[in-house]
């Protein structure tokens, strides 16, 4: 049930924006403090409303879309920090549109600092259906419903059944939306702790060692523990001895945690912010394909941040080999918080590259 467009209000740097007609593949680019990465954790922190933890950091999503930046802050004490200029007056909106047309529209509004932060716009037909009156948002977890004029609240839980009927699908595929970033990717233990019992179960760990003789160590032999004081880490075996995952070049040792991850992931979207960090071409281009394949094969949605161009002409080649549709968006905020998205045609970026020029910087062309 892929995402086809998501509307953005209010959210950190960005006043308004709307993007969409989503591809299989989805490539976010433009300079430092477009919105690149507030596009992709409005989309996460909707994941919220259905899955408020994060299994791969085992912290509340809420936290991390606060401290995940500059590991400072949580979100009782900091979350003003999220509103356009901190202007708690206005909500934040986040809307989603899906393929199959339905349409889930979130919104934060500052309650008391522990109130409940994330309420979905109840549908018209519901909200009459149960003679709700004045309230009009719902918060699936808490089974509160909400007054916005008067910001009463009620708690019907008889109406969690009904929401699940009109969202269910929708739920499932934001349930299991993760979002990767270089944070994550530098924890290797929690990221081990959370997929190698299922990746050895299934023997996955079959495909990461294609993968890293593809692109990494034509030589390795296999994926095992080692022992290391009272832990047991991850070590790649080699013909002569075995090495730590922990002690690999940053390139290898990222790619491995980020194919554990999609490894684990089925029918929802998986959200990258600057995979091109610590690859070289090679290693970029191999967990590149790897990730394509796991997209096809498993129905993930691919957004992606990047400053790389190489990522932009490695993508466009091996979507069209593997069958993917592929999109890049150019964003530009100005300085009133609004973002102009412009969608770059394969001609565009041919001409660009041609040329010489790069496309990440159309704004100064």
């Amino acid at each position: 049930m892929p995402i086809e467009s998501v509307a953005i209000r209010n959210f950190r740097g960005i006043k308004e924006c709307s993007i969409g007609d989503f591809a299989d593949v989805n490539v976010l680019i433009g300079r430092n403090g477009s919105g690149k990465s507030t596009i992709l954790e409005s989309i996460y922190l909707a994941s919220a409303y259905v899955n408020p933890r994060d299994k791969f950091y085992d912290k509340e999503k809420r936290d991390l879309i606060i401290s995940r930046r500059t590991d400072r802050g949580k979100w009782d004490s900091s979350k003003e920090l999220i509103w356009f200029l901190t202007d708690t007056t206005k909500d934040i909106e986040i809307n989603l549109t899906f393929t199959n047309k339905k349409r889930l529209r979130f919104k934060i509004i500052y309650l008391a600092p522990q109130g409940r932060y994330l309420w979905l716009l109840i549908p018209e037909e519901i909200r009459k259906a149960d003679s709700l009156g004045e309230y009009d948002h719902y918060n699936l977890l808490g089974s509160y419903v909400l007054s916005r004029k008067t910001l009463k609240t009620e708690f019907i839980p008889r109406l969690e059944d009904k929401i699940n009927e009109v969202y269910g699908d929708v739920f499932n595929f934001l349930r299991r939306i993760v979002l990767i970033d270089s944070k994550i990717l530098s924890n290797p233990g929690r990221i081990e702790d959370t997929t190698w019992a299922e990746i050895l179960t299934k023997r996955l760990d079959k495909l990461l060692i294609g993968m890293i003789r593809e692109g990494f160590e034509a030589e390795a032999e296999d994926l095992t523990y080692m022992p290391v004081g009272r832990d047991k880490v991850l070590a790649l075996k080699l013909p002569k001895t075995t090495v730590r995952v922990d002690d690999l070049g940053d390139g290898a040792r990222t790619a491995i945690l980020l194919a554990s991850i999609l490894l684990m992931l089925n029918d929802t979207a998986v959200l990258i912010e600057e995979p091109e960090s610590h690859q070289h071409p090679g290693g970029l281009k191999t967990i590149m394909n790897f990730a394509l394949k796991m997209a096809k094969e498993r129905k993930l949605q691919l957004f992606m941040s990047t400053h790389s161009t190489e990522l932009l002409k490695i993508l466009r080649k091996l979507c069209e080999d593997v069958g993917l549709s592929l999109r890049i968006f150019f964003l530009e905020r100005d300085s009133k918080g609004f973002v102009d998205v412009r969608v770059l045609e394969r001609i565009d970026v041919d001409i660009l590259l041609k040329l010489g020029l790069d496309p990440r910087f159309l704004d100064v062309v």
